[in-house]
């Protein structure tokens, strides 16, 4: 029997070698798929006391640097560094999911006689601008972190009539990502509730 030719011996390392690719592809585990998340509807706010503020508020998306303003979901290990959960985002940047929830709760409270995004393009008697500083998961606790700065004006005479910080800092109940996110909301809640509490310290 003759010796197979150096050409049919490449060949058949090449079809053995491309056999053994396929088959560890077929038995390696699955990617991973990317999981998206929206908040959860905000809880039923209590009524502003004194009734709504005259007038039509706006409220624009609110403002955020860096990766704060992308969808990933963030976590914090140490003090400084920061970093973006692989596979798991928020169906909207964060601003905009906030500026959502805000303006169904400012409604639920009656705040004010109207609650209108920029696009409706109505006349605006007072703005709500806010700045997201903190949104991300805080694992050496465990916990979803949250400070907003928010300020209200007057838009006649550029009155300021609210400036502050507020923050939360929710524990989340499990180890999951759904977890952290129902977190998110609850802290978004309690930092709500204080909102409409000092909007009903605001004269008419």
């Amino acid at each position: 029997m003759s010796n197979p030719s150096p050409i049919m011996t490449r060949r058949r390392l090449l079809a053995v070698a491309l056999s053994s690719t396929a088959l560890a592809a077929c038995s390696s585990d699955p990617l991973p798929r990317d999981t998206f998340y929206r908040l959860v509807a905000p809880a039923t706010p209590p009524q502003r006391a004194g009734g709504p503020l005259k007038g039509v508020l706006e409220v624009p998306p609110l403002r955020a640097s860096g990766i704060i303003n992308e969808r990933a979901i963030l976590y914090r290990e140490g003090a400084t560094q920061l970093a973006q959960y692989s596979y798991h985002a928020w169906v909207e940047p964060p601003v905009a999911m906030v500026q959502h929830s805000l303006m169904d709760v400012l409604r639920q409270a009656q705040a004010f006689d109207n609650v209108v995004s920029p696009e409706m393009r109505l006349d605006r008697d007072y703005e709500l601008l806010g700045t997201l500083r903190q949104w991300e998961h805080v694992r050496s606790d465990n916990t979803a972190s949250i400070e907003i700065d928010i300020v209200v004006r007057r838009v006649r005479g550029n009155q300021q009539i609210l400036l502050k910080t507020y923050m939360a800092s929710e524990p989340a109940a499990g180890d999951s990502i759904d977890a952290l996110v129902a977190a998110f909301a609850r802290g978004l809640d309690a930092i709500f509730k204080t909102l409409i509490a000092d909007l009903g310290s605001i004269q008419a």
